[in-house]
């Protein structure tokens, strides 16, 4: 118990200290932000039928400059019924022109599983070719613990985002405004 109340108190430092340089009005635009990230295609590198590889997911939430936190819900293979549905959270690491590689942590629970927590730690690449469509590869590990067991999967695939574009600073284009001397100007 100390030890989530330490991980708590040091998350909230954090976050506190990493939107405490943001003008509350830039703030207030940037938050009203939706976005929406569908896998079509992913698979596991397990062993057996491609069919009982494949994931497929679809997420929705809130853009905060270069942070997105999401839901997501989704299948592990078109076989069964094994669904799930987790908490999101992506930050854009770097970005370069339209390109920018992001780095995600999810925790979710699996239904009808006896491994029902599930961890998520992934990374993408992704090309913003319009000022709102997105498409990239995602590469990353799913974990599951249960009472009496413990699992693991490797997985890779393809996503779409629809959202708005980020800048190379991270921040949102046409959302955020800087101020250079006394006069506010506009990004481009």
């Amino acid at each position: 118990m100390k030890n989530i109340f330490l991980i708590l108190t040091i998350v909230f430092f954090i976050a506190k200290d990493s939107f405490s340089q943001i003008n509350t009005k830039d703030f207030d635009s940037i938050s009203k932000s939706f976005y929406s990230r569908v896998v079509p295609f992913g698979t596991t590198l397990d062993a057996g039928k491609f069919s009982t590889r494949i994931i497929q997911n679809f997420e929705v939430g809130k853009t905060f400059g270069p942070l997105d936190i999401g839901i997501a819900v989704g299948r592990f293979s078109n076989s069964d019924s094994t669904n799930f549905a987790q908490l999101r959270t992506t930050f854009d690491a770097t970005q370069i022109g339209v390109f920018s590689s992001e780095f995600s942590l999810g925790v979710g629970k699996v239904f009808n599983s006896s491994s029902p927590l599930m961890l998520e730690i992934s990374t993408t690449l992704l090309a913003q070719f319009t000022k709102k469509i997105g498409v990239g590869a995602i590469f990353g590990s799913y974990d599951f613990i249960g009472e009496y067991q413990h699992g693991a999967k490797q997985f890779f695939g393809l996503f779409l985002r629809y959202g708005p574009m980020r800048n190379e600073s991270g921040g949102l284009i046409g959302r955020a405004t800087r101020t250079i001397g006394k006069r506010r100007v506009r990004r481009r």
